[in-house]
């Protein structure tokens, strides 16, 4: 699909064509001799060369397959868009360049209530430079189904273990929280002692790295140069309430932010936006395991029908601002509704100059009601 001055790119998922149906026995057989005779078979055509897709006439769908992919951008992209080669990732194990997941979510009582889109991606630095992703996702339900539990993460970029302190405070964090969620509700959940032991958890991790770094008095600073991350959870109730909207407990720490974007007030934040009326643009930004004393910020709020909560790494974040940009109004526009996964993988790894940090997004959608 070609792309416009609306959407900047697009994917379209492919369609397979069935074969009209044969005749029935309802119906007549034509006669025996008002059948033509069969024509000559025409030579088979040679075998297109592997991975190119046979030619057909314009406007066909030659194999009965459709589909397009163009790469997304909000402004320009910046040459190093379309002209970097990435360069692999050697010197870690189980590191993926992409990781997309997507789910329907439905209440105890089996109707589907949310639709989930989750993307991370190594961002043009990482690539070109041969390092790893160090945005991650994942999500979790609750034991009874009343909750979805959604965690993004940014690994700080000094640290050589950053990526593995988010996947550990992803999934690990994702999984504690919809464990406790079986007996507390979100607003009762002591929110300080999730992240002081999801900091446990990085200094256990840390003290079995390779390289000399398996000690067992590690200091949190010492932890924190080694591996490092931002950390927000995002809890919504799968049960919609006498208005129609879920429920939504919100905690973060340090600059992946958590947004509600309504059709028509646009993008809310759901506490304070990075470098918001700063002059000059600051990169330090709070972290695991570096747990503040006081307890967490917890936000709560609501996802109206027809909005959406998006919780956003600072590579996304960044560029977006306070929402009131180009950016802001071109996600505003895609994600509306659920796109198809992979569009919104390739939508959260948008191209736009000077903006190369890694990718993660992921976004909660309540079910259209009928």
């Amino acid at each position: 699909m070609t792309s416009s001055s609306e959407s900047f790119g697009g994917f379209d998922p492919p369609l397979i064509e069935e074969s009209p149906p044969s005749a029935t026995n309802g119906e007549a057989a034509a006669p025996l001799e008002s059948v033509a005779p069969p024509e000559p078979a025409a030579p088979p055509e040679p075998a297109a060369p592997l991975g190119e897709t046979p030619a057909g006439p314009p406007g066909s769908r030659t194999g009965a397959r459709s589909g397009a992919f163009d790469a997304y951008s909000i402004g320009d992209p910046g040459r190093a868009f379309t002209h970097a080669v990435p360069l692999p990732e050697t010197r870690h194990a189980d590191t993926h360049d992409y990781v997309v997941d997507a789910a329907t979510i439905s209440d105890p009582g089996g109707v589907p209530r949310l639709i989930l889109r989750a993307a991370s991606g190594r961002g043009l630095a990482h690539q070109q430079y041969g390092d790893p992703r160090q945005d991650d996702h994942a999500f979790a339900l609750s034991g009874d189904g009343e909750y979805l539990v959604g965690v993004v993460a940014d690994g700080v970029s000094s640290g050589e273990w950053s990526h593995l302190a988010a996947r550990v405070a992803t999934e690990e964090g994702s999984a504690h929280v919809a464990a406790l969620l079986r007996t507390t509700a979100p607003e009762d959940v002591a929110w300080r002692d999730v992240l002081s032991l999801l900091a446990e958890r990085l200094r256990d991790v840390c003290a079995t790295l390779p390289g000399g770094a398996a000690q067992v008095d590690l200091g949190w600073h010492e932890v924190a140069t080694l591996m490092a991350t931002t950390v927000v959870i995002g809890v919504v109730a799968t049960r919609p309430d006498d208005h129609g909207e879920h429920a939504v407990t919100l905690v973060r720490l340090g600059d992946t932010s958590a947004w509600v974007l309504h059709p028509a007030d646009g993008w809310v934040a759901l506490g304070e936006v990075k470098n918001a009326g700063n002059v000059i643009a600051e990169s330090a930004t709070a972290c695991l395991p570096l747990v503040p004393d006081a307890d967490p910020l917890v936000v709560q709020t609501t996802i109206p029908q027809g909005a959406v909560l998006l919780l956003l790494t600072d590579g996304v974040g960044d560029p977006l601002g306070g929402g009131r940009g180009e950016v802001g109004a071109v996600l505003q526009c895609w994600w509306q509704t659920p796109p198809h996964p992979l569009e919104f993988a390739a939508q959260a790894c948008f191209g736009r100059k000077t903006f190369d940090d890694d990718r993660g997004a992921l976004g909660v959608w309540p079910v259209t009601s009928p």
